[in-house]
């Protein structure tokens, strides 16, 4: 690779395995960015080397694929991947984790993310729309998962085919990156006393709309229904949220158990991959916590899944971030460590998925 070469958007997207949009992205987000060695009527150009001494202490690396496609404008952009966030115990902090995984996907990986509320909580609904913003997409009588979930229900109020309107906006940004919400409401458990042959609904309705999104994000919810399959129905990949007490690990084999049953009864069905298990508001230090890491290391192992390097410890930022609709690394107060934490697991979550890393 010609390292003294000068580099468009297209070469550096290339480079760093991203769309154009995100290389477009970088120069409006981060000020350090190298400024350009010339602009051309094509656009800006750079020194490479300065690219790569910038990509270097931002600790991003050229990967050995995409260098050597460097000009030569082999598309970089993905499919979308959808994902739920799963695990068949309460209280192990998933709407959190999926608000601030997508959050980051959004802000700093600047891809377009749908966040899809799929439990009668409707703890992420509130999350990422703030608790005025949710309100005000029920007072419209704008339809939600339910509606969804209720197309084609003999007596049904709901209308044939809901459309967008379910998706409502939480964040845009003028570089084409997003946070878009499809919110849930507590009718969603009365959906439950007619649960037949809806599964496949919420999976249909993300087929026909993926396509304006990068990342679909499902909040499952912490028990064992027709809910979980239709999760299961829609997504590519499971990634399961375990906080390491006695209480929360036994959620683990409920999963296994959920997983084989769905397989069974979904013969014809794809099968979604288990992306790893992420330990969450973790403490070292706790012995408990230690007890647990190994029971779980235990059951990973016999079911042959992985264990997410990073992990997150507790901090009350998390709740603040909720209360003030952020996510923990635009939360006031927050300490850098915190943030660094789910920047670490982010990212590794964005790799482990298919997804680039933005930086």
């Amino acid at each position: 690779m010609d390292r003294s070469a000068l580099v468009g958007v297209a070469e550096i997207a290339d480079l760093f395995g991203v769309s154009r949009q995100v290389a477009s992205n970088w120069r409006e987000r981060h000020a350090d960015f190298p400024a350009p060695a010339a602009s051309l009527k094509s656009g800006p150009v750079w020194e490479l080397p300065d690219i790569l001494a910038w990509a270097d202490e931002r600790e991003m690396h050229v990967k050995a694929a995409k260098a050597e496609a460097l000009g030569s404008g082999a598309s970089t952009e993905a499919k979308c991947v959808v994902v739920s966030v799963v695990n068949m115990k309460g209280g192990v902090g998933k709407s959190t984790l999926t608000a601030n995984i997508g959050w980051y996907c959004a802000y700093h990986g600047n891809l377009r993310v749908l966040m899809v509320d799929l439990d009668p909580q409707f703890n992420l609904s509130q999350y990422v729309l703030g608790n005025a913003r949710y309100e005000k997409h029920l007072k419209q009588g704008m339809p939600t998962i339910v509606e969804i979930l209720e197309q084609h229900t003999p007596g049904s109020t709901t209308e044939e085919n809901v459309g967008t309107e379910a998706i409502t906006v939480a964040q845009e940004w003028n570089d084409g990156s997003l946070i878009h919400v499809i919110p849930s409401k507590l009718e969603l458990a009365w959906t439950l006393k007619n649960p037949h042959q809806k599964e496949h609904l919420v999976r249909d309705y993300i087929q026909d709309i993926k396509d304006s999104y990068d990342l679909v994000l499902i909040d499952c919810p912490p028990t064992e229904s027709m809910l979980t399959a239709a999760a299961y129905m829609s997504s590519d990949y499971l990634v399961v949220p375990v906080r390491p007490e006695y209480l929360s690990t036994i959620g683990l084999p409920l999963l296994v158990r959920s997983l084989a049953d769905y397989k069974k009864a979904y013969k014809n069905e794809p099968h979604p991959k288990l992306a790893g298990i992420i330990f969450n508001d973790a403490d070292s230090s706790k012995p408990e916590h230690e007890r647990s890491r190994k029971t779980v290391g235990k059951v990973a192992k016999k079911q042959g899944w992985d264990i997410f390097k990073g992990q997150l410890s507790h901090s009350d930022s998390y709740p603040a971030g909720a209360r003030a609709g952020k996510p923990i690394f635009l939360t006031d107060y927050a300490r850098e460590r915190k943030k660094d934490e789910l920047k670490v697991v982010a990212r590794e979550f964005m790799e482990r998925v298919g997804l680039s890393d933005g930086g």
